[in-house]
């Protein structure tokens, strides 16, 4: 989810229209905003940071720029298009910029709870993103064309756009973490592959009725084995990484589809329309309603 205001707020922040946002994807939480100045003159920005925040910078054309973190300046000057940049706000409180060119930025804003998440899906323990020596702003051609991406993804209309954005934004979070991250290595329990292929079941069938005991026959393991062994390797109960993918399948259909609350309910594997609304209330801090109202926005 975005960690710092809705749009309008960001809006006003800026003094700009964004020129083009996709708020809160459903499968990744990301969000992608575009900020364009097509005249020169003096611009400022400035912010408080989120301590879940972190933030993909790609600069779309080239320009000047002065850019801050908390009351030190980080670089001052001339930078190329095409360049990017990866903000990380847990040491930082603050954030901003000064520019008398013409821009246009693309920002993509992760949360660091949904990039664990997203981690332990694919088997992954990525614990931190490492410090990198050499230029603030960089040449990082793979996160460069999926930034290219993600735009030709603002300009598409409707659901359409969403669900290739959404696409798109999933390529980015596993260049990040190849790319950016840092993954714990020590401590992983030894591969499974009935184990893996249990996890891999419930994220393409999360809609079946898939109990502990037939993912264990799955795996071909015993019940307490499976699940001692799940947590381990996964950080998180079978049951709990079945609930994540209907609740990852129900998003998507709320945001993408016409389907009313009770057949998104039924078809996401939940019992009823009131089982689904109390689990995302949960999650979501929303009702399934307001949250398909947000992202029809």
């Amino acid at each position: 989810m975005l960690p710092l205001r809705d749009l309008n707020d960001m809006e006003d922040l800026w003094g700009l229209r964004s020129a083009g946002a996709l708020m809160n994807l459903p499968s990744t939480g990301v969000s992608v905003l575009r900020w364009t100045r097509k005249t020169a003159g003096p611009f400022q920005f400035d912010i408080e940071t989120s301590q879940d925040f972190m933030m993909f910078s790609m600069v779309l054309l080239p320009m000047d720029a002065c850019s801050r973190v908390d009351d030190t300046v980080i670089w001052d000057g001339p930078i190329e298009g095409g360049s990017v940049r990866l903000i990380d706000s847990r040491t930082i409180e603050r954030t901003g910029f000064e520019s008398p060119s013409p821009f246009d930025l693309l920002h993509i804003h992760f949360s660091l709870g949904e990039l664990r998440a997203t981690a332990r899906r694919f088997g992954i323990d990525f614990e931190d993103f490492e410090p990198r020596d050499g230029p603030l702003y960089r040449d990082d051609r793979v996160g460069r064309l999926l930034g290219a991406q993600l735009v030709a993804a603002l300009d598409a209309d409707g659901a359409a756009g969403r669900m290739y954005a959404d696409g798109i934004a999933q390529s980015l979070v596993a260049h990040l973490l190849r790319s950016y991250g840092r993954v714990v290595h020590a401590e992983e329990p030894p591969a499974h592959e009935g184990l893996q292929a249990a996890f891999d079941h419930v994220e393409r069938h999360p809609h079946e009725p898939l109990s502990v005991a037939r993912l264990a026959r799955l795996a071909e393991m015993s019940e307490f084995h499976f699940a001692r062994r799940f947590k381990q390797r996964y950080g998180l109960t079978p049951h709990a990484h079945l609930v994540a993918a209907r609740l990852r399948l129900a998003k998507a259909d709320l945001a993408f589809s016409d389907k009313n609350i009770l057949q998104i309910a039924m078809d996401c594997g939940f019992s009823d329309s009131s089982h689904l609304a109390r689990l995302f209330r949960r999650t979501e801090g929303m009702t399934p309603q307001v949250y398909r109202q947000a992202r029809r926005q």
